[in-house]
């Protein structure tokens, strides 16, 4: 049987490419650097856009190592209030 999605091309993943060199990681080595769990983290990768996904060259998910240290240093230095102003304005940009 046809589908309607069958005539359709394949688009790729919409991830940039990855960087040279080793300056990526994994899901789950990125969400142990960051001590959170990956739902936590899938949700600051597609919410908030603060961590960039990469696609490897065997189509699967990677995490750059810069916006992984980036968000690393922005939670060891920030102060309570700034982090919870970032929650609220998190919690209401995704309705």
């Amino acid at each position: 049987m046809k589908t309607w999605i069958d005539g359709l091309p394949k688009v790729p993943f919409a991830y940039r490419e990855l960087p040279p060199g080793g300056e990526w990681m994994t899901r789950e080595e990125a969400a142990s650097c960051l001590g959170i769990g990956e739902f936590h983290l899938n949700s600051l990768m597609g919410n908030t856009r603060r961590i960039d996904p990469v696609c490897t060259a065997d189509r699967k998910l990677a995490l750059t190592r810069t916006s992984v240290e980036a968000e690393k240093r922005w939670r060891a230095s920030a102060s309570r209030w700034r982090k919870v102003l970032r929650l609220l304005k998190d919690v209401a940009r995704s309705f």
